[in-house]
């Protein structure tokens, strides 16, 4: 097991399990070398070596310091110890948007996402399934952080880009058996917005604090 898996699995908190597709894919991360260490000296991974391959991805799983630091960022007092039931994972966009593990008032943990505020405002459940949330990254949006791009197949943002990520993609039909879908909308069906108030996505209606 190489540094940073080992790193991801100490700090995943107290009544998470890390789903294990994205162990196996934190492990694959890890293997093919993707992984840099920070200016903090933190470890950071990626799906590729070349950062205009496929989707731009952040893998890191916060620290429970930084977990409760978050949420007291992200929630007010109506909400009682948000950190509890989130622990992120992963930053979905260079504006801050986050990925994180989410338990509902069930205790079914969802994998979901919420966005920075001063780019996206996606605030929702992106899978259910954690092989879900792996195929969404195998599709090539640039980010997944935009729901407004959702609705059509992916498109080069420049020359420079490729948006078939062939490496990662081999690697989720060896393991899984499963491919890519055309579009975000065939994983994420509702890619609701902050303060959206007719939603029925579970995670916005909590963050709103209209369900438990």
């Amino acid at each position: 097991m190489g540094d940073f898996l080992k790193t991801t699995l100490a700090r995943v908190p107290d009544g998470f399990d890390l789903p294990e597709p994205l162990r196996l894919l934190f492990a694959w991360v890890d293997e093919q070398g993707f992984v840099v260490k920070g200016h903090d000296g933190d470890l950071y991974g990626s799906l590729s070596d070349n950062g205009w391959v496929g989707t731009s991805i952040e893998l890191r799983g916060y620290t429970a310091e930084q977990t409760l630091s978050y949420a007291r960022s992200w929630f007010d007092e109506s909400i009682p110890d948000p950190a509890a039931r989130l622990w992120p994972f992963a930053q979905t966009g260079g504006e801050g948007s986050m990925a994180a593990l989410w338990r509902d008032g069930e205790g079914r943990v969802r994998i979901v996402h919420l966005g920075s505020g001063s780019g996206s405002t996606m605030t929702c459940v992106l899978a259910d399934d954690a092989v879900d949330f792996l195929r969404l990254l195998a599709i090539g949006y640039r980010e997944i952080c935009w729901n407004e791009e959702f609705g059509a197949p992916p498109e080069p943002w420049d020359a420079d880009h490729e948006i078939v990520n062939a490496p990662y993609r081999d690697w989720l039909y060896r393991t899984f058996g499963v491919t890519a879908p055309s579009t975000g909308l065939e994983i994420v069906s509702e890619p609701a917005e902050m303060g959206d108030e007719d939603t029925a996505d579970p995670f916005c209606r909590w963050v709103d604090n209209k369900e438990a």
